[in-house]
């Protein structure tokens, strides 16, 4: 259909009818802007005004869509021509539908990714864990988690779940490019000790503890509690002379010292180097006091030992 010959043919019959674009815009309940703009060829009017349009213009449907007037001898090739240019009219028409749903399809999309891309990156900075992402692999202490579009690898001394200010080591990004990502973290980080296979995690005591990111450097002391007032859900097995390992290389042990259950200090000799030390030739249950030492401060640590 040629929009600008419908526009003219609207135009010419209107005027012989001595009536106006308001007018003809009244009898049909829409503005005279969309009057003109059809006239002008910029517009098409919508399928519900065609029947309207042509009882008060009094022409014919077919009048109307071949934008001229139709003597009754090409009144059939006339009508073939005119269904044919609407079925390519509305062909055009869908088409064009169908494009402005892909590329509407193709923003909400990306604009959910920002969405999630920046809320994600902020919890992340802020110590906090995401909320668009989902874990899909591990491996040892390295855990894997996508979002849309974005990833997030993170190295643990605890498990999945431990909050990401206790993290190792964070790499965040897409799956191309990724960067490091340093939290904020002024708490010690989690201590496991390890004798052969048995492993359990440590309390944590007093501490100081500074961090530094960016620019700005927080500092941040625990209070001292009694050993003896901790809760220690696991106790771990060792034989005399046994040899118990911690799992950070960023931490330094500087003492060592043994309690018994009701806290009362033993006097016993414990040998210690910079991430392991030495079980004395005792017996009993006992708790163990770790003071150590990092390049973001003092903090020790506890926890429960039978020893055979």
């Amino acid at each position: 259909m040629n929009q600008e010959k419908i526009g003219k043919f609207i135009a010419k019959i209107r005027k012989e009818k001595n009536m106006t674009q308001q007018e003809l815009a009244d009898k049909l309940n829409v503005t005279d802007r969309a009057i003109g703009n059809w006239e002008n060829g910029r517009r098409m009017p919508d399928i519900v005004f065609f029947k309207p349009l042509c009882q008060i213009l009094d022409i014919s449907l077919n009048e109307l869509l071949s934008g001229e007037r139709i003597k009754e001898a090409e009144l059939k090739i006339k009508t073939d021509e005119v269904l044919n240019n609407t079925i390519e009219y509305s062909n055009k028409r869908f088409k064009k539908f169908k494009n402005k749903i892909i590329l509407v399809i193709l923003i909400t999309s990306f604009l959910i990714f920002i969405f999630n891309f920046l809320i994600d990156y902020n919890r992340i900075k802020k110590n906090l864990n995401p909320l668009f992402m989902v874990q899909i692999s591990e491996n040892k202490n390295n855990y894997t988690y996508i979002g849309l579009g974005y990833k997030m690898k993170k190295v643990v001394s605890t498990s999945p779940n431990e909050p990401l200010n206790m993290s190792q080591n964070i790499k965040f990004g897409f799956w191309i490019l990724s960067w490091d990502i340093k939290v904020f973290n002024t708490k010690p980080y989690n201590l496991w000790v390890i004798n052969n296979e048995n492993r359990i995690l440590t309390a944590i005591g007093s501490y100081c503890i500074t961090d530094t990111l960016d620019k700005y450097k927080s500092s941040e002391c625990g209070l001292a509690i009694p050993i003896e007032d901790i809760e220690y859900k696991n106790i771990l097995p060792a034989k005399s002379n046994d040899t118990i390992v911690i799992d950070r290389n960023d931490i330094t042990i500087t003492r060592v010292t043994l309690y018994d259950i009701n806290g009362n200090k033993n006097n016993s000799l414990i040998e210690h180097s910079k991430d392991n030390f030495i079980i004395p030739n005792v017996k009993g249950q006992f708790l163990v006091l770790i003071d150590t030492i990092s390049d973001r401060g003092t903090a020790w640590y506890s926890f429960k030992i039978n020893i055979d």
